[in-house]
């Protein structure tokens, strides 16, 4: 039986490794397509364009591995089916359950990489590749800032600005302090600023504009040292739910929570991950009901189009409960994982006709 569950297994991550090529393939010649357009701007040339590329490959692989497993499965164990491979072990003795057995140990195998995969090489990867981009775009510009970050840390409000290919906060620093009823107590501004080895917030060229209730009083020194709850270790330059691992996105819920600021959009990220990890256990235990019915003597090309339109439904009904949520103010946690409990639920269903 280990012979046979070792085959099957092999059999599964041949087909999605194969599949996952495929589909990998089309979308990194469309992002090299799409990056065109930017060829020759500042220092973005060739060599930088195909890096870009290729450093984003970890994250396309993440986004598709679910249907690459789907895809693979079915293509892979409809092969078995054909050659009669299938029903020789079911013959000899392997009940329908043993090999759902199987055929989920190559789906747990799968769900292993793609959580090492979003909890390292494709978050890390694709936020460095960004930031190789934007750096070389604005080359020419002699190193222009990028857009202000906006903070709030109380009753304080800061605007940071990176300067790109800057380790600090050199675009300029604006803090904004609320006094009772929202009324506006202190502005101050810094030329840049920098956390130091006990987490405080270092303000070069630092000026503070106070409102008294007889008169504004002002203030300026060449360093200030301020102390915020901000946790430095917050990806404050560009914060983009797709380019942070899952323990950075639970600092920063719990950041905006902190600050009674919305926190749903990344709420949604966390648990659509997580939904999207064990989706690639169910799309593959999902392709052997197919290969037991009507698909078990079918060509590849219509195994290849269930693949396709159930991995393209369930990419559609995800998008589309997401938008959802957003608008209708939906809990994050039922809307990302309502698409995986229906695929559970077919799943099921398909395996309790299985004989």
């Amino acid at each position: 039986m280990n012979l046979l569950r070792g085959y099957i297994v092999m059999s599964v991550l041949r087909g999605v490794a194969l599949a996952l090529t495929v589909i990998v393939c089309v979308y990194a010649s469309i992002d090299f397509v799409s990056q065109l357009h930017d060829l020759g701007s500042g220092s973005y040339g060739f060599p930088q364009l195909v890096a870009y590329v290729l450093l984003r490959l970890p994250r396309k692989i993440f986004d598709t591995l679910p249907a690459a497993a789907l895809i693979g499965s079915l293509l892979s164990l409809g092969n078995l089916a054909v050659h009669r491979e299938l029903v020789v072990m079911r013959a000899s003795g392997i009940s329908s359950w043993q090999l759902l057995g199987t055929v989920g140990l190559a789906g747990l195998a799968l769900a292993v990489l793609m959580a090492m995969l979003g909890e390292s090489l494709a978050p890390s990867l694709t936020a460095f590749a960004n930031d190789m981009r934007t750096q070389a775009l604005q080359m020419d510009s002699g190193g222009t800032s990028g857009p202000a970050t906006w903070l709030r840390d109380g009753d304080r409000i800061l605007s940071v600005r990176r300067q790109s290919g800057d380790l600090g906060y050199g675009g300029g620093v604006l803090v904004f302090e609320l006094g009772p009823g929202h009324t506006l107590k202190q502005v101050a501004r810094a030329d840049s600023a920098d956390i130091d080895a006990q987490s405080r917030w270092v303000l070069t060229n630092y000026a503070a504009t106070s409102f008294l209730a007889n008169g504004v009083d002002t203030q300026s020194t060449r360093k200030e040292t301020q102390t915020y709850s901000l946790n430095p270790n917050l990806p404050i330059s560009v914060v983009r739910e797709d380019n942070l691992d899952t323990p950075a996105l639970l600092r920063y819920i719990k950041y905006l929570r902190a600050n009674s600021l919305d926190s749903k959009r990344y709420e949604m990220a966390l648990w659509t991950r997580l939904a999207a990890i064990a989706s690639v256990v169910l799309m593959t235990v999902l392709a052997l009901p197919f290969v037991f019915g009507g698909l078990r003597s079918a060509a590849a090309g219509a195994r290849l189009l269930v693949g396709l339109a159930i991995g393209l439904g369930y990419y559609m009904l995800g998008e589309v409960l997401s938008s959802s949520g957003e608008v209708f103010n939906f809990e994050p946690a039922l809307v990302a994982w309502a698409p995986s409990a229906v695929l559970l639920a077919a799943t099921l269903i398909m395996l309790a006709r299985v004989r």
